[in-house]
């Protein structure tokens, strides 16, 4: 791999896992959990992102053959729909109509396959663009682990809802700067 495909890996990588911030903002805040909840509301997010990852790449192995040709419009397709529905979610949010309050397990997970359903779609796309290899799915499971240990573990305010709608939005547009990378250069 060249220096700016890692470069453009590692955006695409952290812009993917972006929605984990807003849906796990607050859930385990320092002041009310130990350490050992905060950390394993972000081991089971870290783990949800792998391994919906994992299973939009089996899934896209599966109906690979039906795009053929067209693969490289597909992936610039799917990377520009999970952009728009990455910008759409962070209006949401900016407008406090996404909250989450779950404390039992069964829910965190939910939470956390409600977040991964950007790495799902994209884990489709896998034969056309899999950043990493196979090492992809270890990558987006630390990135979303960091994401979320990041944020359980504070206290919600309205700020840090703007802050992690922020975060949505900003990577919403990175992944569609990276579509266009991969569509219109060999970057990538």
């Amino acid at each position: 791999m060249t220096t700016s495909a890692i470069i453009i890996g590692i955006i695409y990588v952290l812009s993917l896992t972006t929605p984990v911030v807003t849906v796990a903002l607050g859930l385990e805040p320092k002041s009310q959990s130990t350490f050992p909840r905060q950390l394993l509301a972000a081991l089971v997010f870290g783990a949800t992102e792998a391994l919906m990852a994992f299973l939009g790449y089996l899934c896209g192995r599966w109906i690979a053959p039906m795009y053929g040709d067209i693969l490289p419009y597909f992936v610039f397709a799917v990377m520009l729909i999970v952009a728009v529905k990455m910008i759409v979610h962070s209006m949401k949010v900016l407008k406090a109509k996404y909250l989450f309050s779950f404390t039992s397990f069964g829910g965190l997970l939910l939470l956390g396959v409600f977040a991964a359903t950007n790495t799902f779609m994209l884990g489709l796309c896998g034969d056309g663009f899999l950043p990493f290899g196979h090492w992809f799915f270890l990558v987006v499971g630390i990135a979303g682990f960091l994401w979320a240990l990041n944020a359980v573990r504070k206290e919600f305010s309205p700020e840090l809802m703007r802050a992690s709608s922020f975060i949505e939005f900003s990577g919403a547009v990175f992944l569609m700067l990276v579509a266009v990378l991969y569509l219109f250069t060999d970057l990538i």
